[in-house]
């Protein structure tokens, strides 16, 4: 799981990582509906989820349409690199505009009886598993970004502005 940036808006780290967003199970997790999450998935929050506030300097994946930004890195680290989530408790939330491509996001709508589609132009929000999606799941829903790359078959990276 990865974001690409192209353009960067402000990376900030000055918050404190939830300790639950360094355990929360993704792969087969209830109400998970993307197929961009595997078994190899590691838990956690995952670079292009989408952060929220959950107190005073601190974040955690956001699942209550309280959007501010997107995760740069997996909690957990990646592979054969240093965890600086970990050793620190932080981790650095994208904000304030730029221009990135993330290769997780929701696939199937909440319902899980449909197919997303990713139209450039359109709105981006948080679903309630953290995941960028296409679908409005409510009135108090905040936009996230708006589409500039949608995926495909061959070239499954999702673009996006940031709006937050």
């Amino acid at each position: 799981m990865a974001l690409r940036i192209l353009f960067p808006g402000d990376r900030n780290s000055l918050s404190t990582l939830a300790s639950s967003a360094f355990t929360r199970q993704n792969f087969g997790a209830a109400g998970a509906t993307s197929d961009r999450i595997t078994a190899d998935t590691p838990d956690g929050a995952l670079a292009g989820m989408v952060a929220a506030y959950s107190d005073d300097y601190e974040v955690d994946i956001c699942t209550a349409y309280r959007p501010v930004g997107i995760f740069l890195n997996d909690a957990a680290g990646s592979p054969f690199e240093n965890t600086p989530a970990v050793a620190s408790g932080k981790i650095t939330v994208m904000r304030s505009m730029g221009s990135y491509e993330t290769d997780i996001y929701e696939t199937r709508n909440e319902a899980d009886t449909a197919d997303l589609t990713y139209t450039p132009g359109e709105l981006l929000y948080a679903s309630d598993f953290g995941l960028l999606t296409a679908e409005d799941l409510s009135a108090s829903c905040i936009p996230v970004a708006r589409i500039s790359k949608a995926p495909s078959a061959t070239d499954p990276w999702l673009g996006f502005d940031l709006l937050i």
